[in-house]
């Protein structure tokens, strides 16, 4: 018995869970928020929606900020910000027709590039660790004794 038929089986069931999943997206893209990039090429078909942007803050004034959304700077009218510490702004915004927004709602998510940092040492750690217990012997692990 040969397995050739099992894996086209499979390949085709993974296929159609992709076709499928990819469909239902594009069905229901116009149900979705606009993007930021949608938005900034077109404010006027966009004014008035409501929508969610995480970014860093390039610069903040008494009633206003500038925060970095998908590399590209966006005025959000909100007064009494306050820059989070080692970490990146949530906003639910209302976009303006003149390509600025208004926020809803602000939330610093402070100090969470540090979760990054932590997770890069404890790789290496792990990796240390695995490699004193396990050595590479071909296209296999070995315990290394």
């Amino acid at each position: 018995m040969t397995k050739t038929p099992f894996y086209a089986i499979l390949y085709l069931v993974v296929l159609t869970i992709f076709f499928l999943l990819s469909a239902d997206f594009y069905l229901k893209k116009g149900f979705y928020p606009p993007s930021s990039d949608e938005f900034l090429s077109n404010p006027s078909k966009y004014a008035g929606q409501n929508t969610k942007f995480t970014g860093s803050i390039i610069n903040i004034t008494a009633n206003s900020f500038y925060m970095r959304v998908n590399q590209k700077p966006i005025k959000i009218h909100y007064p009494g910000m306050e820059k989070p510490k080692f970490g990146q702004v949530y906003t639910l915004v209302r976009l303006n027709h003149d390509g600025t927004a208004t926020a809803l709602q602000v939330h610093n998510l402070s100090y969470n590039y540090i979760k990054y940092i932590l997770s890069f040492f404890a790789f290496i750690l792990f990796l240390f660790i695995f490699f004193r217990e396990w050595k590479l012997d071909g296209w296999r692990f070995a315990e290394n004794a």
